[in-house]
């Protein structure tokens, strides 16, 4: 991480007479422009501060690793899908970590420990300095995230998750794909360098849940405030079983367009719409907040269940 500062330049002047006192000045003088070229230029460029020196602030700068700077384009993400689970978690399935071109971060924060869970999943939120986006993609490259086509190997496992990086930076769009990461507690079938590389990106990803690893400054958390909404409503099937506690589920109105026709058909019976605008208020004052996964929606006279995924800015409609 650096800042920068502000540095003293001296003022531009002819020397037009040497003698031993003003060779002495312009001894000084050099000294003084010798140490202002680590700062700042008219040209952009900038220098550190916070005790380094000279050389070191210079070979940071230089060193900068461009990226989109949109807000809703992605510098690096991490998500994890895949394996054997049911249809609505692949369907409503969240990255784990999202980073955007203007410092935003979107993370799935902590699942509250009670059954049912809420149906709408805890998205944090914080904004980071450039600074702190460019600790994070130095330590993807360290950790191997600025290369395609890495063999991560495949543990002696199967049906689980599959870990997706994704970095865009210098011009370029890096994916890493890790199966079972995190499951290397057999190694049999993995070599040297596949354990290597997969201990480092694993390693990297750990450090990207709190952040601390990249900056000292407080963060300040908040609710990721989404825009947009996807639905998926599935028709109640009254002879099957999904439940087997004694929990009743509660009941809610759906309170927009009969969902026996809203969305577009999609895998697993289900049927996808998304909300937003108006809409998304009105659903939002059902309350949704209080909705759990085993929630039943009326809609016309039948009952469905619901499974939410909040937008996040670089997802279309």
């Amino acid at each position: 991480m650096f800042h920068l500062d502000s540095c003293g330049r001296p003022n531009k002047r002819r020397i037009t007479a040497w003698s031993t006192a003003s060779a002495v000045a312009a001894g000084a003088l050099t000294l003084l422009m010798l140490t202002a070229a680590g700062c700042g230029t008219s040209d952009g460029g900038g220098g550190g501060g916070g005790g380094g020196d000279t050389e070191s602030t210079v070979t940071s700068i230089s060193e900068s690793i461009s990226h989109p700077a949109g807000g809703d384009q992605i510098v690096l993400q991490v998500k994890s899908g895949g394996g054997f689970v049911p249809v609505e978690y692949n369907l409503t399935n969240l990255p784990e970590f999202s980073l955007y071109g203007d410092g935003r971060v979107i993370v799935s924060g902590p699942v509250i420990a009670i059954y049912p869970p809420p149906a709408l999943p805890n998205l944090q939120t914080v904004v980071i300095p450039e600074e702190t986006v460019q600790a994070l993609l130095s330590a993807a490259r360290e950790a191997g995230l600025f290369n395609n086509g890495v063999d991560y190997g495949q543990p002696g496992i199967t049906d689980v998750a599959t870990t997706t990086f994704i970095v865009n930076a210098e011009g370029s769009t890096y994916q890493s794909d890790v199966y079972a990461l995190g499951m290397e507690d057999d190694a049999t079938g993995l070599t040297m360098e596949q354990q290597q590389a997969r201990a480092a990106v694993d390693d990297f990803r750990s450090k990207l849940m709190d952040l601390t690893a990249f900056t000292t400054a407080p963060l300040s958390w908040a609710t990721y405030d989404y825009k947009s909404l996807a639905v998926f409503s599935r028709l109640v099937d009254q002879n099957a079983t999904t439940d087997t506690t004694d929990i009743m589920p509660g009941q809610l109105d759906w309170p927009l367009a009969d969902l026996a026709t809203l969305g577009t058909e999609v895998q697993g019976g289900f049927r996808r719409a998304v909300v937003s605008g108006e809409d998304l208020a009105a659903l939002k004052q059902v309350p949704l907040d209080k909705a759990t996964t085993i929630t039943l929606w009326s809609s016309g006279d039948k009952e469905y269940h619901l499974y939410f995924r909040p937008l996040l800015p670089d997802e279309e409609s």
